[in-house]
Parts: structure tokens; sequence; C-alpha cells
């Protein structure tokens, strides 16, 4: 960290903000007080590991203290960030299991940071670059996509990229959901079925209704599905979730063993309330959500694909089809009020979780030549060099989106 880029009238700021007093810092970072005060007085600046504890201390990230941007991350500033130092951090590569036999060094690390030649990480060792890069994100506590931008900003002469390998499950028959799956009788699993299929029938509706500009609700309220109306079926009838149950041949589908034995095996959680019922009055009701886990045995015993989106460090088709239309704009720029998230996840100084970094990919600012007027959306280098490195990929995964003008763009 250089002492340029460190603020100490922000120090100063969040210090009071947290109602602490320089010796209070200093033990909690731990350094000695006459640093903090040297901080403050702009006479030094915090090392790599009293930058990320300080963070820590503070609740506050290092756009707050050193005024570095969101989504202009390198590897060193993640590292400074995580509170390490290059040696613990090559340290804490090098016992990772999959990276062990890679004789991951500091100056390895350093050598990456710096952009210089690293043997077993350039040319042709996509995949052991890839291995280095998820190491990484584990060490420092970041998404993998997060970790791979930083890579590209660091070493943007590099020609090829790191490539993750797809994780092993080290899951079959005998062990993980399959297995769980296994364990169930046959009326277990028929419940299990029917209230997944409910639960993914509530899903598509969310996902439409969010689509056509409806609020959208928080899983934790749709995913709780009314499973029992605790009253005669003659005044109440029967829920959603009891008439597919029937449809399928059960003929008391009320709460009993079979869903408490799901929930003994952590598939499904059920809640209890009371509503109001034309007629009958208050009734009390018994709700029933699956549980990712109960998700995950559903979807191995059905064959049903995973839901997952784009693998990292890909973007969602909607934040693609985003990255596209900038690009397009490139010297004329996308007006300023581009709608939806996409600046919160794609734009430099946003984050879409407020911890997360942004991807860094696009930026406000005026057009080249004008310091006042109307501002506009551009690609970064960081977007425009994402985009050369899996345009690939993504026609591939995305072949909807129209690209074929796209290459002469990015160059």
């Amino acid at each position: 960290m250089t002492e340029t880029a460190f603020s100490p009238s922000a120090l100063a700021r969040y210090i009071e903000l947290r109602g602490m007093g320089s010796a209070e810092l200093a033990r909690a970072v731990g350094v000695s007080e006459r640093a903090v005060q040297y901080w403050l007085a702009g006479r030094s600046a915090p090392g790599d590991r009293s930058f990320g504890r300080l963070l820590a201390v503070l609740r506050c990230d290092a756009q707050d203290l050193c005024g570095r941007l969101r989504g202009t991350e390198t590897l060193a500033d993640l590292r400074r960030d995580a509170g390490l130092e290059v040696g613990q951090a090559a340290t804490a590569v090098a016992e990772k299991p999959w990276a062990r036999d890679l004789g991951f060094d500091a100056g390895m690390l350093r050598a990456l940071e710096l952009g210089r030649a690293v043997p077993e990480c350039d040319g042709g060792a996509p995949e052991m670059a890839g291995r280095v890069a998820r190491a990484l994100a584990q060490v420092y506590g970041v998404p993998e996509r997060v970790l791979l931008d930083a890579w590209r900003r660091s070493r943007p002469a590099d020609e090829t990229v790191p490539v993750l390998s797809r994780r092993a499950s080290g899951r079959g028959e005998t062990s993980g959901p399959m297995a769980a799956w296994k364990g169930l009788n046959e009326r277990q699993r028929l419940y299990l079925a029917c209230l997944f299929w409910q639960d993914q029938e509530e899903e598509l509706l969310q996902r439409r209704s969010h689509a056509m500009g409806g609020v959208r609700s928080a899983a934790r309220e749709w995913r709780r599905m009314p499973l029992a109306l605790h009253a005669p079926k003659e005044f109440v009838g029967l829920t959603r979730l009891q008439e597919r149950l029937r449809q399928e041949g059960v003929r008391d589908p009320g709460v009993g063993s079979s869903v408490a034995a799901l929930r003994r095996r952590d598939m499904v959680t059920t809640h209890r309330d009371r509503v109001y019922v034309d007629g009958v009055g208050e009734v009390d009701r018994t709700l029933v959500e699956v549980t990712r886990h109960g998700r995950s045995v559903a979807r191995a015993g059905l064959k049903v694909p995973s839901s997952k989106g784009a693998p990292a460090p890909l973007l969602s088709r909607w934040l693609w089809s985003v990255l596209v239309r900038v690009a397009r704009a490139d010297g004329v720029g996308v007006d300023g009020s581009l709608a939806g998230r996409a600046p919160h996840a794609l734009a430099v100084g946003r984050s879409p979780d407020g911890r997360n970094p942004s991807r860094g990919f696009i930026v406000l600012r005026h057009p080249e030549g004008e310091e006042s007027g109307p501002y506009f959306w551009f690609l970064t280098d960081s977007g425009r060099q994402h985009a050369k490195d899996y345009l690939d990929a993504y026609q591939e995964l995305y072949p909807d989106v129209e690209t074929s003008d796209l290459n002469h763009l990015i160059e």
C-alpha cells in the first residue's frame, strides 16, 4: 500500500463513526498506538497485514479508506484486503490439497502480482493457473470470479487465462444426494417429488412475475407452501399440494409420518400459522418448505439438471447482453439511465451486496474530450479484456445473444 493511496482523514472519520479511540483501535488491529497516530498524521500507511485487520475492525472496505474503487482490484489488492503478507498467502495456497504439488511459494505469488512470467502458470498450463486461482480465491475469501478478474487486471499481457476445472463431487450412487434418495421408501420419495415440483412451479411463477415488473418476494416467503389446513375438508377444501398428492394416489395427504421422515433427514422444514377462511374463521395451517439439501436429493433422484447459472467467471445471459450493448456503443456510450441492477454488478465503484466487489466492466463518465454534460456508460479495459477472453464461451453458452459484430469492437 502506497502512502498516497491511504486517506488519514477517512480513517479518522471511521474511528469516530465506530466510537473508538486510537488506543482501542491499536489493540484491536494488533499494532502500537504510535503506529495508529502515524497513520492519522499521514506519516505512514498500514502494512499489508494491518490493512486487512483495519478493514475488519472498522467494518468498512478498501474503497472507504484508500479511494480504490470496487471493480478495479488487482491480485495484490485482494491479498492486502485479506490482511496477508506475500509469504503468508503463498504458504496458505501451498497447503491447499489440490495445490500441494505446485511448489507454490512467495516468489511465484509476487511474480503473479507484478505481471512477470511464472512458467508454472503461463503458456500451455491454463489448468495449472486455474488451480492457483482457485486456491487464492479461498485464501482471500472472495468469489472465484472476483479473483479471476483481478488476475487479468494484474496480468493483461498473458495470452491464456486460468481455466477452472469442474469440481469433482466425489459422489456416486453410494454417497451424496443419490444415496439419500435411495435411503427413502417409496412413499417418502413420492412426497418429496410432489413437494419439489410444487417448489419449482412457485419459483417459475416468481421469475415470471418479476420479469413483468412485479415485486420480487423473498424466497423465505414463497418457498413456504401451504400443506394442510387443520379443519374439516368439506369446509376448507384441499391445498394445491394435497391435490397434487391425491393425483399420485395418496388418499390421506395430511401432515404425517412421511413429512416427519423428510424433516428428520433435513429435506424439508415445516411451519405453523393461522389463516382466516370464509365461513369457518381462523384455522391452524401447516406450511412446508423444501430445503436446499431436499432439492438436491430430488434432482438426483428425479434426474433433473441443476439450475445453476453460468460457471465462473462468466456472466449471466442478462448481464452479458448488457455488456454487449455497452460494447456496441463504444465511442458514443449508453445512456446513463441504464436500468435495473446491471450497474450494481458490472460497474466500477458498485457492489451487488455491499461486500463483494463488482466486476468493474463498465464505467459512468463523460465522453472523451468532454468535461460537462450528460454521463454515459462505457467499457473499461477490464470489461474489454473479459469480452475478448471469453467471447467464444459466451457464443456457445448464449447463442441467442447476437455478437457477430463484437470482435472488431473489442479489439
